[in-house]
């Protein structure tokens, strides 16, 4: 079932054009899921809004990046839209791409015989300008006038040929999306299930591994990966089953700042920043999502020269872990828990079983580990973690507990 986005074209609190749209949301329900959305809720466009006040406008984004078509439902003032309808889509087009190629369809009410066929042209024009870039569907005009006399007291078109118009127009847009859906199901799709050259291979220093190996392996870890690329953009995920943060290729090669809580972005950059300037490699962050412990850890990719190439993250619920650890399994081999100790000269002279490779000791207390002292230069928006291991004294990058994950910035309150 095609899922679909329609925007009530006026913040007016009663709009014959918002009951148009629950109209169409009952009665093709067999069709498609239709979500309304009241653009009411954001703020007036202006390049100047602060970026706390957007966090309504990245939600809309969100929700038109996940539509499969999207419905602009427009009344007619003055022989043209409305300026709320306007600057709704001023946000959907300036610095972002959200409509680009998406298909839509406008619909329209109003009292007069014309109904909104002025606005509606106007809608058009400006759907299929540069900004845009809309799929826009052609002919198939929803004019419904007489708006008064053509909707009964509940609510329901009553009107008989306006009604078997706008079933016609609909069955369209629904067919209309789907031959978008076929032309990009092979290009969009196919990398994320399964590699488009199975049979070749990568050689590593280590071995060899082909590329369906590869691509196993991400989905297999217990951990999943998210890239973003030296140019701030987001670029892969690991398409492990069940994530922690969900993602969606409609989001990929957008600015990381585009994918994110506006609250989040601050915070988020400065992560970024501080591994693209070299003051950091790692930043570690547990904390609660979806009911359990996880931990998320950020690290600098960087090629064998130190250049910085992007951003990495892991994420991971470590309930198991942990439950091993309060169930006492490092317990079994005889060795006991101890409070931390001052390190000895050798793991010998104190009796301790160390590792062969790391010498690290099996009764190590990593808590002091975590640095006590606040380095003296932070990059703002970011907690003091240790040094070597970036392990947060609090446990959160961001200023307040909405949090945000670096890569997507999808807030687990979401």
């Amino acid at each position: 079932m095609k899922k679909i986005l329609a925007l009530v074209g006026t913040n007016a609190n009663f709009s014959y054009n918002r009951l148009l749209l629950k109209f169409m949301k009952k009665h093709f329900k067999q069709m498609a899921d239709i979500e309304i959305y009241e653009i009411s809720k954001l703020p007036a466009f202006g390049v100047d809004v602060p970026l706390e006040e957007q966090t309504e406008v990245w939600k809309l984004k969100q929700k038109v990046k996940a539509a499969d078509g999207v419905v602009f439902s427009t009344p007619e003032y003055d022989h043209g839209i409305p300026a709320a309808l306007k600057s709704a889509v001023e946000w959907l087009s300036y610095h972002t791409t959200v409509l680009k190629k998406k298909p839509v369809m406008v619909v329209g009410v109003s009292y007069g015989r014309q109904a909104s066929a002025r606005s509606q042209v106007q809608m058009r024009q400006i759907l299929i300008s540069p900004d845009c870039d809309a799929n826009l569907m052609p002919g198939n005009e929803v004019l419904i006038g007489g708006a008064t006399h053509v909707f009964s007291k509940d609510g329901r078109l009553i009107n008989a040929e306006m009604r078997d118009n706008l079933e016609e127009c609909f069955t369209h847009f629904i067919e209309y999306i789907q031959i978008f859906e076929n032309v990009d199901e092979e290009e969009v799709k196919m990398p994320i299930k399964q590699p488009r050259i199975s049979e070749a291979y990568i050689k590593f220093p280590t071995g060899r591994l082909s590329l369906k190996e590869v691509q196993q392996i991400f989905s297999t870890i217990p951990f999943e990966i998210d890239l973003i690329d030296s140019a701030d953009n987001f670029a892969w995920y690991s398409d492990k089953p069940n994530r922690e943060h969900v993602r969606d290729v409609a989001s990929l090669g957008e600015p990381v700042t585009e994918c994110h809580p506006p609250k989040a972005v601050p915070a988020v950059m400065a992560i970024i920043n501080s591994f693209r300037d070299g003051q950091r490699d790692v930043v570690t962050r547990p904390l609660w999502m979806n009911g359990h412990r996880s931990l998320i850890q950020y690290y600098a990719l960087r090629d064998v020269d130190g250049h910085y190439l992007g951003t990495i993250e892991f994420t991971g619920s470590v309930e198991y872990i942990l439950s091993l650890f309060e169930n006492g399994a490092w317990d079994k081999g005889g060795v006991t828990k101890t409070a931390a100790k001052p390190a000895p000269a050798t793991a010998a002279d104190d009796g301790e079983s160390a590792d062969a490779s790391t010498g690290a000791s099996e009764s190590e207390d990593d808590g002091a580990a975590v640095s006590a002292t606040p380095a003296t230069a932070e990059p703002a928006g970011i907690e003091e973690t240790d040094a070597d291991t970036g392990a947060s004294e609090s446990g959160s990058v961001d200023a307040d507990d909405e949090a945000a994950d670096a890569t997507t910035g999808a807030s687990e309150e979401e």
